[in-house]
């Protein structure tokens, strides 16, 4: 193999997307808020054991979670995890432009 064999393609900032994932801008989001947990869980250094009892949501839960196994999570169960562990989240929204929307077709 050569470099003449590889092509570099610079993806958008969501892989999601860059996948064509008719869902990406959600998994985006999961994985975001998934991520918050992940770190608000490790600076307490809580188990998921631990975790269960401050949270609320069983400690397989928070493993699906440190899993990335998102699929059985709602954006405001993630967020309402995430406000158990005193974090608050903020959604920002903004207009895609249609160069974007073609590229993202």
């Amino acid at each position: 193999m050569t470099d003449d064999d590889i092509e570099i393609v610079k993806g958008n900032g969501n892989i999601y997307t860059d996948l064509a994932d008719p869902d990406a801008d959600t998994k985006l989001m999961k994985a975001q808020l998934a991520a918050e947990i992940i770190a608000a869980l490790d600076r307490r250094k809580l188990t998921v054991r631990e975790g269960e009892k401050l949270i609320g949501v069983t400690a397989a839960d928070l493993s699906r979670i440190r899993n990335a196994d998102l699929s059985r999570f709602t954006i405001d169960r993630l967020v309402r995890v995430l406000n158990a562990l005193d974090r608050r989240v903020t959604v920002k929204v903004s207009r895609v432009s249609s160069s974007n929307r073609t590229a993202a077709a």
